[in-house]
């Protein structure tokens, strides 16, 4: 599997890479990290005399060496891109070429954040590959409970794809969980045992399915079940419930405390 870490170097990047180091260990495969690094300055107008402009280049190819040595010294043995331009615009042309990314996020920590979404969750609308998300707060364990989230649609059934891997790999148990109006759970719970019976005999064995009915807000008894039953990870969809990508997922996302996969 291919892996990409962007990095802004904050204590939550430094989070996600933890757990992107340990996902190559597991799962295989490879790890890049990248480093976007905004343009400092806007026109050579900005200089004022060509002297000064001198000064500032060289300033500014020695704050590129600075990133790069930083950036390298993260994990030698991963491949270290930095490069100059728009973060998403470049995380999103890197995620084409890799099967997974793990981002650290702060949260909604502005009005900016609120209105448009972090930096994460906006790759996360956008990116055609699975996205996992950490806080600097977030626990990270083994894997030995995956949480998987499921709304019946396809991006939670590939979610339920990648969470199996998972847990074969760190030999983890799996439940398949899906949060229903009162009234409304045996329908549902066929549903589920029936996406369950595409998988082989030995990986049916490993999920679990459970249909949880609530009658609030779907987020709130997902976060309460994965508190109770100590999930180690949470599994989902990419939701469309507002402009964004999902009031759901972006709710979970701001509120998890274990590492959240978000699929597409």
């Amino acid at each position: 599997m291919k892996i990409l870490h962007p990095t802004d170097f904050s204590p939550a990047s430094y989070k996600a890479l933890e757990l992107a180091q340990h996902l190559r260990g597991l799962l295989g495969g490879s790890l890049t990290v990248l480093h976007v690094a905004e343009p400092r300055y806007a026109s050579p107008a900005q200089f004022f005399s060509s002297e000064n402009e001198k000064i500032f280049q060289q300033a500014d190819q020695e704050w590129h060496q600075a990133l790069a040595q930083q950036l390298q010294g993260l994990d030698p043995s991963a491949q270290a891109v930095l490069e100059a331009g728009k973060p998403i615009p470049r995380i999103l042309h890197h995620a084409a070429e890799h099967d997974l990314l793990v981002m650290g996020t702060h949260g909604e920590d502005s009005l900016k954040d609120r209105l448009i979404g972090t930096t994460a969750e906006r790759v996360i609308a956008q990116a055609e590959k699975p996205v996992a998300v950490v806080s600097r707060d977030t626990q990270l364990r083994r894997f030995s409970h995956l949480l998987v989230a499921t709304a019946l649609a396809d991006p939670s059934e590939r979610a339920l794809g990648l969470a199996y891997e998972i847990a074969l790999r760190s030999e983890g148990n799996l439940t398949l969980l899906h949060v229903v109006e009162p009234g409304a759970v045996g329908a549902d719970q066929a549903r589920l045992h029936t996406l369950v019976s595409y998988f082989p005999g030995e990986a049916r064995e490993r999920i679990q399915v459970e249909v949880l009915p609530s009658s609030g807000p779907p987020e709130e008894a997902l976060l309460d079940y994965a508190e109770r039953h100590g999930v180690s990870a949470l599994f989902m969809g990419r939701s469309r419930g507002n402009r964004m990508f999902g009031s759901v997922t972006r709710s979970v996302l701001n509120r998890a405390r274990v590492p959240v996969f978000v699929h597409p």
